[in-house]
């Protein structure tokens, strides 16, 4: 049976994919997620003192880093689809790799600290989970769920090491050289694996977005109903679950913890995303994609109602389980942007609807950093921006709740 020959091939450790994986591991673990949002808050306090700036103001420069992506999603997908990964992936990292030595010698002012974010979203697309996502699925059908889980958790050992090492970084060294040593680190590790192993199928390479592929065109994608509450869905939760990622050592320093210990609770906020992700993916192939990501919302909303009962003098085993128990939910979110799409539109553009629901995903965390940074400058903490938070969760669930069940695309497996 070619249905049972393909589960076997994707079931042996020889099978190419899994080298696929491996490397997709990898490049999200060295992603912009985990190295500028997981590091963000590290750095902060840092251009504060030396540039004057508030610490809204400061965040602001991820919401501009955000814009530019979601005005760069739909074409990068779409260019993903005509050109294939390798073609935009490793300009797309060595572009990531300069904007950290920019930030440090270049932006020296608001303006021009904006425009560098800017510019380093709109390049740096082809870099997140999209590109990987779609290396994939076009390798797995049957283990597609924990292929893609696993790659996500990728991002989770990403937030778990990047806070480490930046605040490593910082302790041994100047500010400006410790981003700039991100630089090097991106150019030595990711592009060097990814170069080496993250290579499509065979018939992948040849037809590009080829008609025969099973699944709904763009158009045809967007005009659904489905799309539209996927979308809505991401969006809401990546407000609240970005929003939270560059505050979490923040929220740590502001309880009193030392820098250290401020990136150790950074650090179990990625741990959590690493279970999430992969228990995500892992269910994903035995239940509904829809069910599974309400689970894991309703536990983020959980953990938002319990930073919110956090008093102020509350110390760090109590806020590593509230970076614990928030961090499933973002574990959940950029899974399920895979799933959903494979699962309800298939794979012939799936780059390019990719790229839309990835820019609702953008819209979302250009949003979450600068309110949840302004919000705490207005009330001198983060209790008021957690409730907010909690809404937005219980809202994504909602919109989830209305999807059917039911795919609209059954691919057929290929020995």
């Amino acid at each position: 049976m070619a249905s049972t020959g393909a589960a076997s091939a994707e079931s042996s450790l020889s099978y190419p994919g899994w080298r696929v994986l491996a490397s997709a591991v990898v490049g999200l673990a060295f992603s912009p997620g985990p190295m500028i949002f997981g590091t963000f808050g590290l750095f902060a306090p840092h251009l504060a003192v030396e540039h004057g700036w508030s610490r809204g103001a400061i965040m602001l420069a991820l919401t501009f880093f955000n814009v530019a992506g979601v005005l760069a999603s739909p074409v990068t997908g779409s260019l993903l689809d005509r050109r294939g990964v390798r073609g935009l992936l490793f300009p797309a990292m060595i572009a990531l790799a300069l904007g950290f030595p920019a930030l440090a010698y270049i932006a020296g002012s608001l303006p021009l600290f904006y425009a560098v974010t800017f510019a380093w979203g709109a390049t740096t697309v082809a870099t997140q989970s999209i590109s990987y996502s779609k290396l994939i699925t076009a390798w797995f059908v049957h283990h597609r769920g924990l292929a893609i889980g696993i790659a996500a958790a990728g991002l989770g050992v990403g937030y778990v090491v990047m806070p480490l090492i930046a605040g490593s970084l910082l302790t041994a060294y100047d500010w400006r050289v410790a981003l700039s040593l991100l630089a090097v680190l991106v150019m030595a590790v990711p592009f060097v694996c990814n170069l080496a192993l993250a290579h499509p199928p065979i018939e992948m390479a040849v037809t590009a977005a080829s008609p025969t592929l099973a699944g709904l065109t763009l158009a045809e994608a967007c005009r659904t109903r489905e799309f539209a509450l996927m979308a809505i869905g991401i969006l809401l939760a990546s407000v609240a679950l970005t929003g939270i990622v560059p505050h979490i050592s923040l929220l740590a320093l502001d309880h009193g913890l030392s820098t250290g210990q401020a990136a150790a609770v950074a650090s179990a906020y990625g741990l959590s995303t690493i279970a999430g992700r992969v228990l995500v993916g892992w269910l994903a192939d035995h239940f509904p994609v829809p069910r599974v990501a309400i689970a894991f919302f309703g536990c983020s909303a959980l953990g938002f109602v319990l930073a919110i009962t956090v008093g102020a003098n509350a110390g760090m085993p109590m806020l590593v389980l509230v970076a614990l128990t928030i961090g499933l939910g973002f574990g959940a979110e950029s899974d399920v942007i895979a799933l959903f799409i494979s699962r309800y539109f298939g794979q012939r553009a799936f780059a390019a609807i990719y790229g839309y629901l990835l820019a609702a995903f953008l819209v979302g965390s250009s949003i979450g950093p600068a309110l949840f940074g302004f919000v705490r400058d207005a009330s001198g903490g983060y209790a008021a921006v957690m409730v907010i938070a909690t809404g937005l969760m219980v809202a994504a669930c909602g919109a989830l709740a209305l999807l059917p069940v039911t795919t609209r695309v059954r691919e057929a497996a290929v020995a």
